[in-house]
């Protein structure tokens, strides 16, 4: 029979992903980041370095779901599942915190269609474009099957031209720029994980070389920025341009991530207690996500760690008060989802035989009778 278990190298990275995200959030909440208004201390010149290596984060998490989702069938289920996760934590969290006495970000309609509508309202930009990338997977992976490999490759440079390219090199913002917050360029890196799971990277099939090109993305970024700093600091020039290597679709980190995804591509996790635990917990990022980011809690969670840790040091210790902060934050984040996890699963058992469940189906078998059609054709 063949192994249907996840890859546990890819979930590890999965794993990986989203502790980089939650190192991302915690530097500019401890005022760790260079600012162009004001010198540059040792420890934010630190934290610089600490975000660019983990600034890939994104693009890795959205490169794992293309490698996967372009080779699956599309699923309705899906969406329902991911929808339904989305609206617990949004309803939930605010509930929560009510009934111990914390109060929330807002009151009113507005502050009540965040809650209603999280996805509409981009309570949580990721989950928008995420669901929006969802959404289109069909379009996207029927594009991937019909296009040859070097239409394929022809057109992913080209909108890397547009979306990365051109971003990264100009001076001032185009207008079109989202800096790689929209579903746009995460069709971007969908297209090129596609890319990768049909054809490979013939350039990237050396562990070392894929370390190489990640590191390096990573050293070239925290150069650049700390050199754009001074100049947007001390010349009062290029104050814009100062933060673009920090965005998602600077060229530097794409290349970043796509060289530690390379890299984890190859790695081979043994099997044991240590790739069971690594596929159980993998699934539950997203919801750390859905925790930590939720906007009750995203400018409160530090602050309430510190009282742990103690306030963020002012010097070499800084990677030491994060890791401990985020590690926290993180695992008891997926002890939570892991709740929410086994609730889901067993309220699902319940409902597997509603109309609701039937429609699903009905609706998932459209697009298998769409893909069948399409094999005939051929």
């Amino acid at each position: 029979m063949p192994d249907t278990r996840r890859m546990a190298n890819f979930e590890l990275l999965r794993l990986l992903a989203m502790l980089m995200v939650v190192c991302l959030h915690y530097l500019p909440h401890a005022e760790a980041l260079t600012d162009v208004r004001l010198p540059g201390s040792g420890v934010q010149l630190l934290g610089n370095f600490l975000e660019a290596l983990c600034i890939a984060a994104v693009n890795l998490y959205v490169l794992i779901t293309g490698y996967f989702l372009s080779a699956s069938r599309f699923r309705f289920r899906r969406i329902f599942l991911l929808l339904a996760e989305i609206l617990f934590y949004a309803l939930l969290i605010p509930v929560c915190l009510s009934a111990i006495g914390i109060p929330l970000s807002g009151r009113g309609v507005w502050s009540a269609w965040f809650y209603l509508f999280p996805v509409s309202m981009e309570s949580y930009w990721f989950i928008t474009a995420y669901v929006i990338l969802y959404l289109f997977a069909p379009l996207l992976n029927a594009g991937l099957d019909a296009l040859t490999e070097k239409q394929l490759r022809a057109l992913i440079l080209c909108l890397l031209f547009f979306y990365s390219f051109l971003p990264s090199l100009s001076p001032v913002r185009l207008t079109s720029d989202r800096f790689g917050y929209d579903a746009g360029w995460f069709f971007v890196l969908y297209l090129t994980a596609g890319y990768i799971r049909r054809y490979g990277l013939p350039r990237l099939e050396d562990p070392r070389r894929a370390a190489v090109l990640y590191f390096g993305s990573a050293a070239g970024i925290w150069l650049l920025s700390v050199l754009l700093h001074h100049i947007a600091y001390v010349r009062g020039s290029l104050l814009y341009y100062a933060e673009v290597p920090f965005h998602y679709n600077f060229i530097l980190c794409f290349t970043a991530a796509l060289g530690l995804f390379a890299w984890f591509r190859l790695l081979r996790v043994p099997e044991g207690a240590a790739a069971a635990l690594i596929r159980r917990a993998a699934p539950l990022t997203l919801g750390v996500y859905l925790i930590h980011e939720n906007i009750d809690i995203r400018d409160r969670w530090t602050g309430a760690l510190e009282k742990l840790f103690g306030p963020v040091p002012q010097g070499i210790l800084l990677p030491l008060h994060m890791l401990g902060c985020v590690l926290v934050l993180y695992l008891c984040c997926l002890a939570a989802d892991g709740i929410r996890s086994v609730l889901f699963s067993r309220v699902g058992r319940a409902l597997s035989r509603t109309w609701a469940a039937r429609a699903l189906e009905r609706l998932d078998g459209l697009f298998d009778r769409t893909e069948m059609s399409g094999r005939k054709r051929e």
